[in-house]
């Protein structure tokens, strides 16, 4: 297996591109370069092509310009009835207990679970400063959850796949598996 050679050596987003980067290892190159470390696999590697395509000093100049305020909806705790028409951002929504309770008398179940697909929609209106997703948006996204592949979804399953070919008692006598 060819070695990888440390980022500050990488000079291309091709070249980049052509060695597997484990999350940590992500966050941790980020950690060096003393830009955000935050977000998830997809967006670190986003983050980094954009460093090696820009330079330090335009990078930085980017990420400054482009850093909003906390979102709204982090720094406000909702202590108002939800309701269908309720905003998610301006009144503080969060996925907690009280929203959870909500969701389970709407659709009169036991146990309700938040999925990856609200948590996305809320996220990408944070992005955007969306102050009109409300509630009723987001239980649509839940009854409804976009058919398209998201970045991080090509993790998710290379993650399953790890995890199953590991289990697998096939795979069991392997010394070195996946290298």
């Amino acid at each position: 297996m060819k070695s990888r050679p440390s980022f500050e050596k990488i000079k291309t987003i091709s070249e980049f591109e052509s060695h597997y980067w484990y999350r940590e290892e992500l966050q941790d190159v980020c950690l060096n370069l003393k830009i955000s470390s935050k977000g998830a696999k997809a967006e670190l590697e986003e983050r980094l092509k954009s460093y090696i395509t820009l330079g330090r000093d335009k990078f930085l100049k980017k990420e400054n310009s482009a850093k909003r305020p906390i979102s709204v909806r982090r720094k406000t705790k909702s202590e108002k009835e939800i309701t269908l028409k309720s905003k998610i951002i301006p009144e503080g929504i969060r996925f907690d207990s009280k929203f959870r309770e909500f969701c389970r008398e709407y659709y009169n179940l036991k146990k309700f679970s938040f999925t990856k697909a609200m948590a996305e929609a809320v996220r990408d209106a944070e992005k955007v400063g969306n102050l009109k997703l409300s509630v009723q948006d987001l239980l649509k996204v839940y009854e409804n959850p976009p058919k398209e592949e998201r970045p991080d979804d090509r993790v998710l399953r290379w993650n399953r796949f790890v995890k199953d070919f590991h289990s697998d008692p096939k795979t069991s006598p392997l010394k070195n598996k996946l290298i």
